[in-house]
């Protein structure tokens, strides 16, 4: 193709109406280096007042944001995310931030920038921004966080990867690409609640949350936590085959977690189970049913002897 050089880059990121953020992840203080018209339109800052500076500005003093940790954590070990913030305007106003952050490689593999699609998902989801603004002091969690934060995990909520899900299967029916659901429990979790107490439990929660959420690498995977130990996941544009391996995988990194577990039938460490449905969308079919199935086949995995996918 001729005649496509950088001013037309430029054009494209410039027109998208998603805001668009480059960050210097090379410097300690991962200053703004460009943000694009739709990114100011977002957040009321013009790039001059932006330029320079970190966009943790944008939180103002509502710092107590499960979402924040799960972004910090990725930017530290140069993994792309997808998390929802509360941020603030220039003139004070909230809003809810969903964001996708993808680090940029140079030839030697080391994270040289992150780009950043922000768009603003109060209006999609429903959610009112007076509901969502916080006391600040953390006492109170507003009714909106349960559309979307798990607390505890740090993941999505079943409501929202629902949400996204229906999105992702229009996108898929299009295409026709597969997508492939996880269901994951943890096994026996109610012995190692009472055996431990319900603090470890949560702690263990967290942990597998994190191995499970880290074997979905993509910026389009999506995990959330149903309730107790059990989470969801799914991943566009995966096979069975695929899917299987992952779905694996899951067991395997669980159970090199080595959690001790005295009570368990299946290995003295915690393990998980995992459902593994994939399917291209047909128009009579719909994402409850895919989600149905995962749900079936974790159940085929618990009978076959736990630690495993089916």
């Amino acid at each position: 193709m001729t005649g496509f050089d950088a001013s037309i880059y430029r054009r494209l990121v410039e027109s998208s109406p998603d805001g668009v953020a480059l960050v210097d992840a090379q410097n300690p203080e991962q200053p703004v280096l460009y943000v694009n018209p739709g990114f100011q339109a977002l957040t009321g800052y013009s790039a001059a007042e932006l330029i320079g500076r970190n966009l943790r500005l944008l939180q103002g003093d509502d710092r107590e944001q499960d979402g924040r940790h799960r972004l910090r954590e990725a930017l530290a070990k140069g993994e792309s995310c997808r998390v929802l913030l509360r941020n603030y305007r220039k003139d004070g106003r909230v809003f809810w931030n969903e964001m996708t952050i993808l680090p940029l490689l140079d030839p030697q593999g080391r994270v040289t920038h992150h780009v950043g699609h922000h768009r603003d998902a109060g209006e999609r989801l429903h959610i009112d921004p007076k509901l969502a603004r916080d006391s600040l002091s953390g006492a109170h969690q507003p009714t909106a966080v349960a559309i979307r934060d798990d607390r505890l995990t740090g993941l999505f909520t079943l409501p929202y990867l629902e949400e996204l899900l229906k999105r992702d299967w229009s996108v898929a029916q299009r295409e026709k690409r597969s997508i492939a659901v996880f269901a994951i429990d943890i096994d026996a979790l109610d012995l190692y609640n009472a055996t431990f107490g319900r603090a470890a439990g949560d702690s263990t929660i967290r942990r597998v949350a994190h191995v499970v959420s880290g074997c979905l690498r993509r910026s389009s995977d999506v995990a959330a936590r149903i309730d107790g130990g059990s989470l969801i996941a799914f991943a566009p544009g995966l096979n069975v085959e695929q899917a299987l391996r992952i779905g694996q995988q899951m067991a395997e990194r669980v159970r090199e977690l080595r959690i001790h577990h005295p009570r368990s039938a299946v290995l003295r460490y915690i393990s998980v189970s995992v459902g593994v449905c994939a399917a291209v969308p047909e128009s009579s079919d719909s994402p409850a049913n895919l989600l149905q199935k995962s749900q079936q086949q974790l159940q085929i995995a618990k009978k076959s002897g736990r630690n495993q996918a089916a």
